[in-house]
């Protein structure tokens, strides 16, 4: 029987991979039913959901998919650009040779990407090895609770339905990616913050229009 964790994860993954829509609601009965839990557990999920702003919770109306504003991309994309620029400065220090091999080899796969035939699989797979990438800088500062932030922000940050308009960056990220490797390999924390600041601007933005051309239908 799946818990309150697994019922959380499962959704949420549902919902940023967009198949859960903005706006549906999320009967309690019918997850028990499509999910072989108890009503308790689902509850205990949704409230998750709802803390962590995947979903509203109103009273009568249970729970409903939240549909992402413009101001509120922007708000966390801002907060991300933070704690990122400072992930990747105080990760410059004790980064070694082996985790620069990692990175260079994660950002080998990202560039990959841009001449994969099947689009999906290219989509899926830039999104999988581009959290790893970002993820080796928070790791190596060390800081538990900054890393915990960074992981739930990536998550309230990336909508699946929107990585179809990075396809044409991708070849201009993976460059970003590149410098962002000379950086930390040459100890450059405050020209790697820059770079990870910018990087996250660019990112903002890509998702902004997506959102923009989206809600034009």
């Amino acid at each position: 029987m799946l818990h309150a964790a697994d019922i959380y994860k499962l959704l949420r993954d549902e919902i940023v991979q967009g198949r859960l829509n903005p706006g549906e609601r999320l009967v309690e009965k019918d997850l028990c039913e499509r999910l072989g839990t108890t009503r308790g557990y689902v509850r205990e999920a949704l409230k998750l959901l709802g803390v962590d702003g995947f979903v509203k919770l109103s009273p009568g109306r249970g729970a409903t998919v939240v549909k992402i504003s413009s101001q509120k991309v922007k708000d966390l994309y801002e907060i991300l650009a933070v704690l990122e620029a400072k992930s990747v400065e105080l990760a410059a220090p004790p980064l070694d040779a082996s985790d620069i091999d990692k990175l260079i080899e994660i950002n080998t796969a990202l560039k990959s990407c841009i001449s994969t035939e099947d689009r999906a699989s290219a989509r899926s797979t830039w999104q999988e090895k581009n959290v790893q990438f970002h993820r080796i800088f928070a790791e190596k500062t060390g800081n538990r609770e900054l890393q915990e932030m960074l992981e739930g922000l990536r998550w309230r940050t990336f909508d699946s339905r929107y990585l179809y308009f990075f396809e044409e960056y991708f070849d201009f990220f993976s460059d970003q990616h590149a410098q962002l490797i000379d950086a930390v390999q040459h100890k450059a924390s405050a020209r790697a913050r820059k770079i990870m600041e910018d990087h996250l601007k660019k990112a903002s933005d890509v998702v902004l229009r997506g959102l923009e051309y989206v809600s034009g239908f």
